[in-house]
């Protein structure tokens, strides 16, 4: 009965942290989308697209441990500690359509370059700030999700770890476009979305052999 207990607090505990990481994840979508769109930088848009992604990621991990954490029902005689592995199945499926679309983008920057004349001081400022948030979220979701065991979690975290790159990606991006140095910035964004959908790859798989166990 106690362990019982201590296993719905420690999916209560999760819930918390993905609730956390979703609304910090929100603000960063909301910040990168708007100072993109007042500065026409095309690939800080694109980038607040892929946080958008990751908070549908974080999103759908916080409600599997919420779901998980209900008690057990006469529907439900076995409790809804599943959903929270079904949750890591659609947080694979997100990372793995993340990384398409920044697939896409690298390749479109790759023939359509564009140039800035003037230094981006607030884009640049948004994709430090990103780097930097995107890191201590992925630390804790990290910590918490081995805490508890939670495969949505670690899945997430994984993916704060690649969204630190992908921020980086956009920084060096950004900085290239005022350099006027070409094609080195798509190659980057294609590279590192060849490693978002193995990742995205790699858990829906593992998510599928627990939910099939």
């Amino acid at each position: 009965m106690e362990n019982k207990k201590d296993k719905v607090k420690e999916l209560k505990h999760g819930q918390k942290i993905a609730f956390i990481a979703t609304s910090v994840t929100l603000i960063l979508a909301v910040m990168k989308g708007t100072i993109g769109y007042l500065f026409d930088s095309k690939i800080l848009v694109a980038d607040a697209f892929h946080s958008s992604a990751d908070l549908l990621a974080i999103f759908a991990s916080g409600f599997g441990l919420w779901l998980a954490s209900h008690k057990k029902t006469v529907r439900f005689p076995y409790g809804l500690y599943k959903a929270e592995t079904l949750a890591s199945f659609v947080v694979g499926t997100l990372i793995l359509l993340a990384g398409i679309e920044i697939l896409k983008e690298g390749y479109h920057k790759l023939f359509h370059i564009t140039y800035v004349q003037i230094f981006p001081i607030l884009p640049v400022s948004v994709s430090v700030i990103s780097i930097i948030t995107a890191y201590f979220i992925a630390r804790k979701e990290r910590a918490v999700g081995k805490l508890i065991s939670s495969q949505s979690l670690i899945a997430n975290a994984s993916e704060s770890f690649l969204d630190i790159f992908v921020s980086l990606v956009v920084l060096i991006g950004i900085l290239l476009a005022y350099a006027k140095i070409p094609y080195i910035e798509g190659s980057i964004i294609i590279l590192i979305s060849l490693l978002i959908l193995t990742l995205g790859i790699k858990n829906i798989w593992s998510s599928l052999l627990v939910l099939m166990y």
